[in-house]
């Protein structure tokens, strides 16, 4: 018996296809292939603002130890904090100012301002022997540029008045070695860095008064979710979250407190005392 051979389709009876149509197993590969993606993708947006908060916690950390071994290698005498209205030419312009150097009369936590980009202004300040790092005195989050379009290398100033020069007023006491804290403000609540307003950070020096219940002096930051830290005299680092509208505005130098919302005054007492 002969076998039937099949008989072959012809080209117009061959299965349709829909040109550029995608089978059902090419859309699964799709949609699984946007979920591996998604899955990569969103933990990064989602920690990432919590971890660069911990990170300046830890450059909290480091100057904070750094500012007591500095203490203890000194005689209980704390650094120098140099406002930039000292007078007399003594502030320092220049990172290798004659009188400005640790040893010198002039000398002080950090030199200059801020937007220098010269890391001189860091590392011939009076801790960074106990750090040897410039990185540490900038938040993560901290993308300010300075005038030459570099980036800033400091996110971080110290309460004016742990040894403030000049002192700021008569109103607070103006903390000279690390003992005295104690004697009339605990050291858990005694303020020494904190992260500043980058639209306004200068020197090192960071002003509130007792003498001006009212107004903001100088303005911190508001970084990670609305808040900033601040690092304190017994070595902890603590986090403020803002409720006053005008920090969270980001107001410049020297502007009314929301006093309803009571941030001005909880840093105010960590600040210094009222003056006996």
């Amino acid at each position: 018996m002969k076998t039937q051979k099949a008989p072959s389709l012809s080209p117009n009876h061959q299965p349709a296809r829909q040109p550029n149509a995608l089978t059902i197993i090419e859309i699964l590969f799709v949609i699984f292939f946007i979920a591996i993606l998604a899955a990569l993708l969103l933990p990064t947006r989602v920690t990432r603002g919590p971890s660069w908060k911990t990170m300046c916690m830890g450059n909290l950390r480091q100057l904070e130890i750094a500012w007591m071994m500095y203490a203890e290698d000194n005689r209980d005498r704390l650094a120098q904090n140099i406002a930039r209205n000292i007078g007399g030419g003594h502030y320092a312009t220049t990172a290798n100012q004659v009188g400005s150097q640790p040893g010198q009369p002039y000398a002080s936590w950090v030199l200059g301002d801020a937007s220098q980009p010269d890391p001189g202004f860091i590392t011939n300040g009076l801790l960074y022997a106990n750090l040897r790092n410039y990185r540490v005195y900038k938040c993560p989050v901290d993308v300010k540029k300075n005038s030459t379009n570099g980036p800033s290398l400091r996110s971080y100033s110290m309460n004016a008045w742990m040894n403030g020069i000049p002192a700021w007023s008569a109103d607070g006491v103006n903390f000279l070695r690390l003992t005295e804290i104690a004697k009339s403000l605990s050291p858990g609540k005694a303020l020494v860095f904190v992260e500043e307003n980058p639209a306004t950070i200068n020197d090192g020096y960071w002003v509130q008064s007792p003498g001006s219940p009212t107004i903001w002096l100088d303005s911190p930051a508001h970084y990670h979710g609305n808040g900033c830290n601040f690092s304190f005299a017994d070595g902890h680092v603590e986090f403020r979250m803002w409720t006053d509208k005008y920090v969270l505005a980001g107001s410049s130098v020297r502007f009314a407190s929301d006093t309803t919302a009571g941030d001005l005054a909880w840093v105010q007492a960590r600040c210094t005392v009222k003056a006996p």
